[in-house]
């Protein structure tokens, strides 16, 4: 960590060299935060635990011990956030501006590498803009739910920050978007190399398949209120060749289409806020959403043909504000809801699906409140993170019967320095 703090001081110094000849702003900003949990449960979850989805299923013993109920608590600072915001001059009669942030959440040995949260250049017009590089989805980045535990709602709410070409155009009261996505640090789920009965993550099932990820939006914004609607369209090719019935290698020209549509809204009056989101999702494991597909088809030259899993989430969080002598109180009560929907055909196998989370999730839901003290630069806050899962038996076309809850009480503590 000493050295990519060293790195970072370096670069800071040079760019501000840099900004004197060219009349280029930095600003810089971030945070230090420190998070604490505690787990009654083993979870699927990521980021040295700090990103909790959901918990896991039971696992009983011949005596029916349950060896997934072991609790634990973590206290970690490797989401401490340094950002800074650029602009420069104008071109092509465009403002411009990039932004470069990071954190120490990154993949290493020990868990405290330098990694991009976000990258981009921006082209600002009167009534269009353009973005280029890494930033949050543009599923997401419109509006999020208040909680701030480190998934910020996951699964119940798409998660994900993604290289891609952004258009925006400015109507009125309108915003109509347009993106062109590639997948980098969050992924697919597919088959590993080419083994229909072993799964993997790579951007590879993206990148062969030549189609960007496609989203496609448009939202309503008038005072404090907001709407909208959108629609993520993934082209995947799960493996590039196959073997036909004479033993031959064949390059496979199967890709799988999947649809994700969403709307949500937001409405803010003094110091009351409420919020919404409604996701149908076909294979949106890229998302950080409980999701995937399979193969539901083998013909007879070997090939192979695929369904999307399909499941509908939606989330709900209302905040109050109190104003205190020093500082503020913000209170939050989020809730979610998913459903398994499964997928329109029978799956070949439950070895050939591919899905982030577990194949016999039935639905999960989470009532989770929590409460921010805000004063100066710090903050202090407590949440409360129950998360319920009903597991059962798969059917052959993915749903399942529900046949037993089981639930993880995750208790988060923040104390975080902004500046």
């Amino acid at each position: 960590m000493k050295k990519s703090i060293l790195t970072i001081a370096a670069l800071c110094l040079a760019l501000c060299g840099f900004a004197q000849e060219k009349k280029i702003t930095f600003k810089p900003y971030g945070f230090v935060r420190n998070y604490a949990c505690f787990d009654s449960r083993d979870n699927l979850s990521s980021n040295s635990d700090q990103f909790n989805m959901i918990p896991k299923d039971e696992a009983l013993n011949g005596y029916g011990d349950d060896l997934n109920a072991k609790a634990d608590i973590l206290l970690l600072s490797i989401t401490t956030r340094l950002g800074l915001n650029i602009t420069g001059p104008d071109f092509l009669g465009a403002k411009t501006s990039a932004k470069i942030e990071s954190d120490f959440a990154g993949f290493g040995t020990s868990n405290t590498v330098l990694r991009i949260r976000q990258a981009y250049a921006k082209l600002d017009w009167e009534k269009d803009n353009l973005l280029v590089g890494q930033a949050w989805h543009p599923m997401m980045g419109d509006m999020m739910p208040d909680v701030f535990s480190l998934a910020t709602g996951a699964p119940f709410t798409p998660f994900s920050r993604t290289p891609q070409v952004r258009y925006n155009r400015i109507a009125g009261d309108f915003t109509l978007t347009a993106t062109a996505l590639y997948q980098f640090q969050y992924l697919s789920y597919g088959p590993n190399a080419n083994d229909l009965e072993s799964s993997t993550t790579s951007f590879d099932f993206a990148r062969k398949a030549l189609v960007p990820e496609l989203y496609f939006q448009a939202m309503y914004k008038e005072g404090g209120f907001m709407a909208g609607a959108g629609v993520d369209i993934l082209t995947l090719k799960p493996r590039t060749e196959y073997t036909d019935n004479n033993g031959e290698k064949m390059l496979s020209d199967e890709l799988l289409t999947s649809f994700t549509p969403t709307a949500f809204f937001s409405y803010k009056d003094g110091n009351w806020g409420i919020k919404g989101r409604v996701t149908y999702a076909q294979n949106a494991s890229h998302l950080n959403m409980l999701s995937g597909y399979g193969v539901t088809k083998v013909k007879d030259n070997g090939e192979v043909e695929y369904g999307s899993l399909s499941s509908v989430t939606a989330w709900l969080d209302v905040t109050y504000k109190q104003q205190l002598k020093k500082g503020s109180l913000t209170y939050c009560l989020f809730g979610g809801y998913g459903k398994n929907l499964g997928c329109e055909d029978d799956f070949v196998s439950s070895k050939m699906m591919y899905v982030r989370g577990y194949k016999n999730i039935d639905n999960f839901w989470r009532v989770s409140p929590s409460v921010l003290y805000t004063h100066n630069a710090m903050q202090i806050g407590l949440e409360y993170e129950p998360t319920t899962v009903g597991y059962g038996t798969m059917k052959a076309d993915g749903s399942v019967d529900k046949e037993r809850s089981v639930t993880n009480h995750r208790i988060c503590a923040l104390l975080k320095y902004n500046f």
